[in-house]
């Protein structure tokens, strides 16, 4: 006789439990799950009660059942936004984001790229007869009181029990520890393996983690209202991210308000007014003609140029790049070609900015922050698009995460050009680029920096004040997520929400942060 028939013989089975190995024993089949758990419950009840256990599995679902899921799912989910006036608007959109999401789960399943898993989890007690009815109305009350729909079969427990231990049960059983990556396990959030936590999906209430690193562009938008929490989420995110992924991280700061993150992170600041560097230096991953039109957006923004001057800076600067000359090349051209362009541009080879021409790039590796507080506005492009160059330069072996803030200063038709190249060269370098900036509409503006939204993979929306017709159509928005944008996203007071949209998966974010995050991104005390 085997093992698994001898315990199987020992079992005796009654209406709502078996006696075996000198114990009564019962099952509870759990059905359904909330998005949350209260932890005390498993500290109390699981973890300190050795009479009390829970078995969790996990398996993969039949490939002609998870397509009559996807389907059933996806109907029913349809269903519901046909008669919008029976449900209130939270329903709908929620329906709707709901609906894009199993969309594209089909297309995942359909092409092979994912499976359908089913989660399943049991409870079961261990204890006197004379104990363990009451002990099992006892767990029942406290498995419906945090939401947990369980089932109390009469007959079944022994029948499980010999499937168990026969192994008749397909599919892999899991530390009950690790639960929390698999709730819910059905509904659609985003969960990615060494991510990081960037907040709640708002609808479901399902943990948000994400790993830029997993996506083709790794890029990100973050766009709202001054006011709105788009500055203090970048700050908390990049916090988060430094610790979690150990990121090179690196910050283009206009206004200076990076200074307290800076310095919890141990972070360099430099002030480019007192530094010399070449602003015409060859970048050696960008072309002849990119490295001519980064220098030429750089004088742009320093000097009223027109079409005529441009044309002679565009060829002097390609003969100089062609030719490996130097500032005294580049000046001998001009002035031989036109004195009106040379005087324009006179302060750059005889003046004041000079040193941004002569002198050695200086190099940026590490973790730092460029500070342009004291920048004049109408400079604020010179200097954010040269530290943008200069910062690509920099070589990390680790991922980088570079913040640009205030990044409609470089949206200026003038100098989104040189920024869309960069963009497009960044994922090469292991660069993740950070726009911070007003509104969506500072990138619909033009050619290039549309391009630049369309290759930013996540894309966060805070409070917008006008919701342009550009902008429903480029995010897919109706009238539901428009009024969300101009009415709720933001801060409340206590934690903030936006848009957010990431490659097959959108939904409204709830961002919130600790008293110990706050100290060290803003220095003050949150008692």
């Amino acid at each position: 006789m085997s093992s698994s028939e001898e315990k199987r013989s020992s079992v005796i089975q009654k209406e709502w439990y078996y006696i075996g190995d000198n114990a009564a024993h019962s099952f509870l089949f759990a059905r359904d799950f909330p998005f949350q758990i209260d932890s005390k419950f498993k500290i109390k009840f699981v973890a300190e009660n050795e009479n009390i256990g829970q078995i969790v599995r996990i398996h993969q679902v039949d490939e002609r059942i998870a397509w009559d899921i996807i389907t059933r799912e996806f109907g029913r989910r349809s269903l519901r936004l046909l008669d919008n006036e029976k449900i209130n608007d939270r329903d709908v959109e929620s329906n709707k984001l709901t609906v894009q999401n199993i969309q594209s789960l089909k297309e995942e399943v359909a092409s092979g790229a994912s499976k359908l898993m089913k989660f399943s989890c049991a409870y079961f007690l261990r204890g006197e007869t004379s104990k363990i009815i009451p002990a099992k109305a006892e767990l029942l009350k406290l498995l419906k009181k945090i939401s947990v729909k369980a089932e109390n079969k009469r007959y079944s427990d022994a029948k499980v029990r010999n499937k168990i231990i026969e192994g008749q049960l397909d599919g892999v059983y899991l530390d009950p520890g690790s639960v929390s990556n698999l709730i819910p396990i059905i509904h659609g959030y985003l969960f990615h393996e060494k991510g990081t936590y960037y907040g709640l999906c708002e609808i479901s209430k399902a943990p948000l983690f994400l790993n830029r690193s997993v996506f083709p562009s790794s890029h990100q938008l973050v766009l709202g209202m001054t006011g709105f929490g788009k500055s203090f989420f970048v700050k908390a995110t990049m916090l988060r991210e430094k610790i979690t992924r150990n990121v090179s991280l690196k910050i283009i700061d206009p206004l200076g308000e990076y200074g307290t993150v800076a310095r919890s992170i141990g972070m360099q600041s430099i002030d480019l007014l007192n530094h010399e560097m070449n602003m015409f230096q060859r970048v050696d991953f960008l072309s002849l003609k990119e490295n001519v039109d980064r220098a030429l957006a750089l004088l742009l923004t320093l000097f009223d140029l027109n079409n005529e001057d441009s044309g002679i800076l565009d060829t002097g600067l390609t003969k100089m790049y062609e030719l490996k000359g130097d500032l005294e090349f580049l000046r001998n051209f001009v002035k031989t070609n036109s004195s009106d362009t040379y005087n324009k541009i006179s302060p750059i080879f005889e003046g004041s900015l000079k040193k941004f021409c002569t002198g050695n790039s200086p190099v940026l590796k590490g973790d730092l922050r460029i500070n342009l507080k004291n920048v004049p506005k109408k400079l604020l492009s010179f200097y954010m698009l040269l530290s943008l160059d200069l910062l690509m330069r920099s070589e990390e072996e680790i991922p980088v995460n570079l913040v640009v803030d205030e990044a409609h200063y470089l949206m200026q038709e003038n100098v989104v050009t040189p920024v869309e190249r960069y963009i497009r060269h960044a994922r090469h370098s292991n660069v993740s680029i950070i726009f911070i900036s007003q509104s969506a509409n500072d990138f619909l503006k033009n050619g290039p920096s549309s391009a630049i939204m369309e290759n930013c993979s996540i894309h966060i929306l805070f409070r917008h004040q006008i919701v342009t017709e550009e902008m429903m159509k480029f995010y897919s928005l109706d009238e539901g997520l428009s009024n969300f944008l101009k009415t709720g996203a933001g801060f409340n007071g206590k934690y903030s929400t936006a848009l957010f949209f990431s490659p097959g998966f959108t939904t409204i974010l709830r961002f919130q942060s600790n008293r110990e995050e706050i100290e060290r991104i803003d220095g003050i005390s949150k008692s």
